[in-house]
């Protein structure tokens, strides 16, 4: 039996990102009904903000862990910078992937001429096959293609999608991901539908940015609002996007073939075991100089014998000096940390 066999809406969540004066996004992805489609993991969405007065996104550096992040900017820019030399300026249109393995550290700051902000921020989960695997990071622009009522940009995996009078929207991306992975943003002209070829095998999950979105598929039919993410039932072949009459239409189409594993996820790590993450952060916290100190915190064995870590590395990298002060990690929960998985968070015993 399926997971999903009709439509299941996730609401977002509002969360303050980067203190008092920060902006807020809005999570739809960790949700207590399901913690994965396919790969992804993790969906925020920001904006738009004037951040004029605020400073926009304003993300020190932190750790990272057996994810890759995945940033798709609609307006402003973001510069970003992390612990393999990376500096980059990502700007609306790219495709900005950055894959942690075995530990990495990032920042990301709002350029000072943005004004606006907006985009979404993604992660996907790295299989345990490749979870400890190098560090990665690229930047990628999509061309536009287009028909005469719809628009898009294939971010991730291949698309093929066919509007009312028989245009066709058709393009593969050349970015690599560890698992089969698919995101693609689509513009719709209002009263206008698109009908979308999808891999009956994958899992999907549609995030609407702008406009109210209709959806029809396996003979089952729903309405999305702004900033909410509906997860497609599972086996479906076809998917019919429709805008609704009154204005455009913008949404994230994302999707993957299922993991198939239980992950756990706290803060800003993806592991397996409740010891595995206390490890990451004790680890984290004395690389960074803010809890106990290298000697005394020794990288987790499985990391170092699957990341070819020496004893004397870091396993979160070194940053440039003159950056803002890393982050530090929270307190861990007093309870034991849970797994997650295609059904959500398991009910306690």
């Amino acid at each position: 039996m399926s997971a999903f066999e009709d439509f299941l809406l996730l609401e977002p969540r509002d969360v303050p990102l980067g203190g008092p004066r920060g902006m807020t996004v809005h999570r739809t992805l960790p949700a207590r009904a399901t913690s994965l489609i396919g790969a992804w993991c993790f969906v925020d969405h920001f904006g738009p903000d004037d951040v004029t007065g605020s400073g926009g996104m304003q993300v020190a550096r932190h750790p990272h862990t057996g994810l890759a992040t995945v940033s798709w900017l609609f307006d402003g820019a973001i510069t970003h910078r992390d612990s393999i030399g990376s500096h980059a300026l990502v700007r609306p249109g790219d495709v900005d992937i950055m894959v942690a393995g075995s530990g990495i550290t990032h920042s990301e700051f709002s350029t000072l001429d943005t004004t606006i902000l907006h985009g979404v921020q993604l992660w996907y989960a790295l299989p345990d096959r490749a979870r400890f695997r190098d560090q990665h990071f690229e930047v990628h622009t999509p061309p536009e293609i287009a028909t005469t009522t719809a628009r898009a940009r294939v971010g991730l995996g291949s698309f093929r999608a066919q509007d009312e009078e028989g245009g066709l929207l058709e393009h593969t991306s050349p970015v690599g991901t560890d698992t089969a992975l698919f995101m693609v943003q689509l513009d719709l002209d209002a009263g206008t539908s698109l009908r979308i070829e999808l891999d009956p095998e994958h899992e999907y999950g549609l995030l609407v940015d702008r406009g109210a979105a209709q959806l029809r598929s396996r003979d089952r039919s729903a309405e999305v609002a702004e900033r909410e993410l509906m997860v497609v039932p599972d086996g479906a072949s076809e998917l019919t996007l429709r805008a609704g009459a009154g204005e455009g239409l913008r949404v994230m189409l994302l999707g993957g073939e299922p993991l198939g594993e239980e992950i756990l996820m706290w803060w800003n790590f993806v592991g397996r075991s409740h010891e595995e993450i206390e490890q990451f952060r004790a680890r984290y916290q004395a690389e960074i100089g803010a809890e106990g100190t290298i000697a005394e915190v020794p990288i987790h064995a499985e990391t170092r014998t699957r990341g070819g870590l020496a004893a004397d590395d870091e396993q979160f990298g070194t940053f440039a000096p003159h950056t803002p002060a890393a982050l530090p990690a929270p307190q861990l929960p007093h309870g034991r940390l849970r797994t997650r998985g295609r059904v959500g968070i398991p009910p306690k015993d």
